[in-house]
């Protein structure tokens, strides 16, 4: 695929992966408008790239994602590109608290739900582009889920699965359906997450910077699964010795899982 000259919106753009993309993108010549709940993430990310266009949207309220949708249709006709990246993390140990289902529903509607009202909302307009593309965010942890976050795994395992289905259907429209499924990357959530349960350096991570290059490595050469690093060896240790793959991830949840 062609990455230059493309309008292109991103969720979750205002930090982390998400931002780092827009910088990537931007350096390709396009067009990119970012979107998220935090306005003042929004706003910082503007000033240090006065050319990103910002729209706060929280993908978990499906009217705040109609909205958007809207505006986008209105003041962005030539939009070709979606990027799915908005996402949360949450550890759940289920043995020792009550379950928090608003939490969790904000969990699954986030991660799952906003991304596929968003995506078909916009599928009738990219149909209508000459190069268009989705590129939805997953996981490594799609393959190998950590028990520590049990939502999240079902979540992007779900994400997994949609963009099989989509791409299929979509198989001979102009639309082409990428995912990417990075494993730890260097991210505040993740620093935060790391903090919230009490452990430091849970692990070896890639840049944000690394994976935007690999990712759009991937989309240039049309590499419609673009599994970097760690997510690579997860999936085929998970294709040809599960018990291994499952025992690596086992682990590091155990450990995760004494702390909360």
């Amino acid at each position: 695929m062609d990455l230059s000259n493309n309008t292109i919106l991103i969720t979750g753009g205002g930090s982390g992966i998400g931002f780092t993309l827009a910088k990537k993108f931007i350096q390709l010549n396009n067009r990119v408008i970012i979107c998220g709940r935090n306005l003042e993430k929004l706003k910082a990310a503007k000033q240090k790239y006065p050319s990103i266009e910002i729209i706060q949207c929280d993908v978990s309220d499906e009217h705040s994602v109609e909205t958007l949708v809207q505006e986008i249709l209105e003041t962005h006709p030539n939009l070709n590109f979606l990027v799915n990246n908005a996402g949360i993390m949450k550890m759940w140990n289920i043995r020792r608290e009550t379950t928090n289902i608003r939490e969790q529903k904000k969990e699954i509607l986030t991660n799952f739900f906003g991304t596929v009202q968003l995506t078909q909302s916009l599928i009738p307009h990219l149909l209508g582009q000459k190069n268009s593309a989705v590129l939805n965010v997953s996981s490594g942890l799609a393959f190998v889920p950590m028990s520590a976050a049990p939502i999240y795994n079902a979540t992007k395992a779900a994400i997994h699965s949609y963009s099989i289905s989509i791409r299929q259907q979509l198989q001979n429209t102009a639309i082409k359906i990428f995912e990417v499924l990075p494993a730890a990357i260097e991210t505040q959530m993740a620093t935060d997450m790391e903090k919230i349960i009490g452990i430091e350096n849970s692990g070896p991570k890639m840049s944000p910077e690394k994976l935007a290059e690999l990712t759009i490595k991937g989309i240039k050469n049309d590499t419609y699964e673009i599994r970097p690093g760690m997510a690579n060896m997860l999936y085929h240790l998970h294709r040809f010795t599960p018990s291994l793959a499952q025992n690596m991830i086992r682990k590091q949840s155990e450990k995760i899982l004494l702390k909360l």
